[in-house]
């Protein structure tokens, strides 16, 4: 005989509490898995933890926290297939978790799985408008796939969400110097060095706005900076830095390769310089040979118009017949640019090649030692001389 409406609610109020009971039970178990299976974790037992953070879900199939480190044991053991799996079972159960999404979005990165990870970036960012991470790693994201424009502004936002952290200023500047904003990325790459100590990558992309607005003095202290870390990364940084303040030169000429007589000083007779011009009329062509210090772009340097010959107006180059004001009706004509030039790249040697010609009358005059020679084109990555090293003439001896 069925019980009284008493006896049902006593019932089920019995079976309410045995089932609260059994899932109190359940739930400290898990928790009590849960913690043990984070210990092995932090002591790198990960094929353990794997099997603990497991039986930790088996009590609770809602837990989280379980998923999300299961999802980080198994990337410690390598296996992202499984850890992704872990980073959706988790988000099924809580579509809200950002630092979830941002953890399955990094690992798509990784994976060049750029779909995927833009998807969970703004998924992140739509859980939780407020946090900077989201923002921050969506920014990282975009810098590295060439979308520094929009990166500068997920940085933007993470700086307003979190205004102390030199991290987000680092990745503004980054973004600042792949949009040739240089002025801008000192102004955010300072912030980071003030807001983080030892922030040596901050450092080194200081070092290249700076390169970008041509601050030779301002790259050299970065240079210094990561030189006195001393460390193997820092130091690659800091030849990285170096290379690109770095200008090719001329360093001089190659005797082998030259015909010209440059130890003549004065208004010394063309025939001097060779016998064939003793004949009134005549003409020679003569060569001179420079020296590089870098692999030239072999288009420019032989083009004639990116050379000139002029005659020397003092300073360190001497002054053409010594600065002795002489008639120039005597004075071989000289043409502003060389004949032909040839480059060779295996050498890094070019070889000018020029025309003196004799008047009708058999006594023209050249000074040899105050002809300069200047080259005004680049090397194969497109830099300009270094404006120390880029004329020649015999009477200084060196590059000028």
């Amino acid at each position: 005989m069925t019980g009284g409406p008493m006896e049902i609610s006593n019932m089920a109020e019995k079976m309410f509490s045995a089932l609260t009971s059994q899932q109190d039970t359940r739930t400290s178990l898990s928790s009590t898995m849960l913690s043990s299976a984070i210990t092995l974790l932090q002591n790198e037992k990960y094929t353990q933890s794997v099997q603990a953070f497991r039986a930790a879900i088996a009590y609770d199939p809602q837990s989280t926290d379980a998923y999300n480190y299961l999802a980080t044991a198994y990337l410690k053991l390598g296996k992202n297939k499984e850890a992704i799996e872990a980073y959706k079972t988790s988000l099924a159960v809580d579509n809200t978790q950002a630092e979830t999404h941002v953890n399955l979005a990094n690992i798509y990165m990784e994976q060049n799985q750029n779909t995927e990870a833009e998807k969970e970036y703004k998924a992140a960012i739509s859980a939780d408008p407020s946090e900077e991470l989201a923002s921050y790693s969506y920014g990282l994201f975009l810098l590295k796939n060439d979308r520094a424009a929009e990166a500068a502004t997920q940085f933007k936002n993470a700086a307003r969400l979190s205004p102390n952290d030199g991290n987000i200023y680092y990745g503004l500047g980054c973004a600042y110097n792949k949009l040739g904003q240089y002025s801008d990325a000192v102004t955010q790459l300072e912030k980071a060095t003030s807001l983080r100590d030892e922030f040596y990558d901050a450092y080194y992309e200081l070092g290249n706005a700076y390169v970008g607005l041509g601050k030779t003095d301002e790259v050299q202290q970065q240079i210094n900076i990561l030189k006195d870390a001393d460390t193997a990364e820092t130091d690659v940084d800091a030849e990285a830095l170096e290379e690109a303040i770095r200008q090719p030169k001329m360093t001089g000429v190659v005797s082998s390769g030259t015909t010209l007589s440059t130890v003549f000083m004065g208004a010394t007779p063309l025939y001097l310089l060779d016998t064939e011009l003793a004949n009134p009329n005549s003409s020679k062509d003569f060569t001179i040979q420079f020296q590089f210090d870098s692999d030239m772009d072999v288009a420019s340097v032989m083009n004639i118009t990116n050379w000139s010959i002029t005659k020397a107006t003092g300073g360190v180059e001497g002054s053409y017949n010594n600065g002795v004001y002489l008639s120039d009706q005597n004075d071989v004509t000289l043409s502003p640019i060389p004949k032909s030039v040839m480059y060779d790249a295996t050498t890094q040697r070019a070889t000018i090649t020029f025309t003196l010609s004799q008047n009708a009358e058999g006594d023209a005059t050249i000074d040899p030692a105050h002809l300069v020679f200047k080259f005004m084109g680049k090397d194969d990555t497109g830099k300009v001389l270094d404006s120390s090293a880029d004329e020649y003439d015999g009477f200084a001896g060196e590059t000028f």
